[in-house]
């Protein structure tokens, strides 16, 4: 899976578009905010991943100590990160009231060829503070062939990267991934 990955990035290369920051009819371009490239349509292998998540769901619950429940949607994105790619600090679910569903789990799959060729690139997952002082914080290396799933609320950013080929191939690639869940009427948010 992980060279049809690659090839697949490499042969789309001409199909990544410059990544966006909102949701649904909010979506804009914001570099300042949020810089890299990134592909919808996984042609043949969509089907293929969703059924990988769907299958690791049930360890994803068990991790994140989560009642088990049937997505409303699984949502797949291909994205290359080059130099000088990064995502400032976000959540990644839209909590607004009046949503039919809401991203509950984030999951993100690290690829990249070998040699590595870039530095950088962590995750960077603050804790939730409610005491207003600035939270603590985990970050996890882009490691090849590594998932990484966390509650979607949690505020997250992805730290510089730097690829002094520039080349596209060189990229810290990944496959993000968010697994929805119904919302309960009236209610603004719903933990697993």
């Amino acid at each position: 899976m992980l060279d049809r990955l690659l090839n697949y990035a490499e042969t789309s290369r001409d199909s990544f578009k410059t990544s966006s920051v909102g949701y649904g009819g909010d979506k804009k371009i914001d570099l300042t905010y949020r810089r890299s490239a990134s592909l919808k349509k996984l042609g043949e292998l969509d089907n293929e991943l969703r059924a990988r998540v769907q299958a690791t769901l049930p360890s994803m619950f068990e991790q994140l100590c989560s009642a088990s429940f049937e997505p409303t949607r699984i949502e797949l994105e291909m994205v290359a990160h080059g130099d000088g790619a990064f995502f400032a600090q976000h959540h990644d679910t839209n909590m607004r009231p009046n949503r039919p569903s809401q991203r509950v789990i984030s999951a993100v799959y690290y690829f990249h060829r070998l040699p590595k060729s870039f530095s950088g690139g962590v995750l960077r997952l603050h804790s939730i503070g409610g005491n207003g002082k600035e939270g603590s914080f985990v970050d996890i290396e882009p490691t090849n062939d590594t998932l990484v799933f966390f509650p979607s609320w949690f505020p997250n950013q992805v730290l510089p990267v730097a690829c002094p080929s520039g080349r596209f191939e060189d990229s810290r690639f990944a496959i993000n991934c968010w697994v929805h869940r119904q919302i309960a009427s009236g209610s603004v948010r719903q933990n697993p």
